[in-house]
């Protein structure tokens, strides 16, 4: 009897998995344009974020650029190497001026910098073309437009490139001259290959007009069409194309594997009866098998879309500490705990001479978009802080965050420049929460400065506020995200709370007092989940004769 029912399952379950067969070998190619759809989504997306960065940037540097004449070339130099040195996804920049901006008897005066095999190095010559020689240039200089250029080996020493063109731009709006960023096609591709998620396909991106920016394999173009999947998307606000091609023949052949596979689990099931009745039951028979592995594909899409975004993001700001050990006077620790994967506080630092500049700040919202104006505000502060007074840097980021801010994002910002030598101390509080000042045992909150925050009016004009730090002063800044986590209760940490703990802290060190406060955080909030994401930046002031 058990010979009988067992041959029947057998049987019944030959059946099912060899209808199960054909469904895979009838679906497979279906099931294949799903997946690469995702991959395609996945990778137009980090594109665009990469390609737009550039755009903005550049644009930003233009606007720098064109208060230069050639009496400035000491600061265009700095402009261009902190440029490159802060962006990181360019192999140049260059700036191009008519001869009414700087008279050339020979040409047009031409300034640069760009990264080799050496090292960052900075050129000067006098380019003799005619601005309206080149159809690149003639639509910047002439049309006054910015746009992405033709691929080209021109400006790179036989390395094929293409460049992003800004026009220069007087106060009254006249053209006279242009700046360029340059992208090796080689980075392109090699970013774009980095993230290839499938073995069996592979990724091309074209301009509007044809161009190939990044080329797929080669045994890709030999294909013939009927021989090819392939699905595309467009960049949006850029126009590219990217396009996602495989193989039909490599897909035929996993069909047949699959057979194949099958065939040998139908033998092994009539040679072990338990495992086949066990495999039936708990895979072939289940009516919730198809539903769990829709579910758990979107899952996973969407997981690596936001590992993704969570690996830009945290590559954004620094994790080193101590981040200067060949400077003894200043002491920096911080820390950046998002409430989702994804979060839209920052905070930066970095040196320039004997100053230190630091920021800290809370953009409106949260999710992917908010990390998006995070990533925005950080290279504007990278970009400007340094070179310009501190309220014109403020201004000249406000107005930057303002502009094609359709969704009315803002960012709440507390930056600030400290003079290593004397502790001098310049800062402007954009809408932010005033830090705490730890002085000889003592907590209170920081002067406070009027301002809104960066984002909500572009004529907004900016107050710096001066003070002088003490050798042994801590200046702890933080995000709102500390003072209102809430208990199981409801109840918020607050600013007195954290006010009192750090008067009361008897840390050593910026890292001690950053671990001290998270710590009182976790003990507060223990029994409910993070609400606001969590950042806190310290700073402490040590005088001495190597700063």
């Amino acid at each position: 009897m058990t010979t009988i029912i067992s041959s029947v399952v057998i049987l019944i379950s030959s059946v099912v998995m060899l209808m199960v067969a054909f469904r895979i070998r009838n679906d497979y190619e279906e099931l294949i344009n799903d997946r690469f759809s995702d991959d395609l989504t996945a990778i137009t997306r980090i594109m665009e974020q990469k390609l737009l960065r550039v755009e903005s940037t550049t644009r930003i540097l233009a606007e720098v650029v064109s208060q230069f004449n050639e009496e400035g070339q000491a600061a265009l130099d700095t402009l261009f190497i902190n440029y490159l040195e802060s962006v990181g996804d360019v192999w140049g920049v260059y700036a191009i001026f008519d001869n009414e901006r700087i008279p050339c008897a020979d040409g047009y005066y031409e300034r640069g910098a760009y990264v080799d095999s050496s090292g960052l190095l900075l050129e000067t010559y006098i380019n003799g073309k005619e601005l309206d020689s080149d159809a690149d240039w003639v639509n910047c200089y002439v049309k006054g437009e910015s746009f992405w250029g033709s691929l080209s080996t021109e400006y790179t020493d036989g390395q094929r490139a293409i460049c992003y063109f800004v026009p220069l731009a007087d106060s009254e709006g006249g053209i006279f001259g242009m700046a360029y960023s340059i992208v090796l096609e080689q980075e392109l591709t090699s970013f774009v290959k980095g993230y290839k998620l499938r073995q069996d396909a592979d990724i091309s991106i074209y301009k509007p007009d044809g161009t190939m920016v990044v080329a797929p394999d080669a045994y890709i173009l030999e294909l013939s069409p009927e021989d090819m999947i392939v699905q595309e998307d467009v960049i949006d606000n850029i126009g590219w194309d990217v396009v996602i091609s495989a193989d039909k023949r490599i897909i035929r052949r996993k069909v047949r594997q699959a057979l194949i596979s099958m065939a040998l689990i139908l033998i092994l099931m009539f040679v072990t009866v338990y495992l086949a009745i066990r495999y039936s039951v708990r895979y072939v028979a289940s009516p919730f098998v198809r539903e769990q592995q829709r579910v758990e594909k979107e899952k996973a899409v969407l997981e690596n879309e936001m590992s993704l975004a969570e690996r830009a993001q945290n590559e954004l700001v620094p994790h080193i500490f101590p981040p200067f050990p060949e400077r003894n006077g200043i002491d920096i620790a911080a820390c950046l705990h998002p409430a989702r994967k994804v979060g839209g506080d920052l905070y930066d630092y970095f040196t320039r001479e004997d100053k230190l500049f630091f920021c800290i700040g809370d953009v409106s919202g949260k999710g992917v978009q908010a990390s998006l104006f995070m990533a925005a505000t950080h290279y504007l502060f990278r970009s400007m802080a340094a070179e310009m007074p501190l309220a014109d840097a403020a201004r000249q980021m406000n107005i930057s965050l303002c502009t094609d801010n359709a969704q009315c994002r803002f960012v709440t910002l507390w930056l600030g420049c400290l003079d290593l030598k004397n502790g001098k101390l310049e800062y402007i509080n954009a809408g932010h929460d005033a830090p705490i000042l730890l002085r000889d045992g003592r907590a209170e909150f920081f002067q406070d400065s009027e301002n809104i925050a960066l984002g909500i009016y572009e004529g907004e004009e900016f107050v710096t506020v001066s003070t002088v730090l003490n050798p042994g002063d801590y200046l702890l800044l933080f995000t709102d995200g500390v003072t209102e986590a809430m208990d199981a209760q409801g109840h918020e940490f607050g600013k007195g709370r954290l006010l009192d703990f750090a008067g009361k802290s008897s840390c050593e060190n910026a890292a001690a007092l950053v671990n001290d406060v998270l710590a009182c955080l976790q003990r507060h909030s223990s029994g409910s989940g993070q609400s606001d994401d969590i950042t806190m930046l310290c700073l402490r002031y040590i005088k001495n004769d190597n700063n």
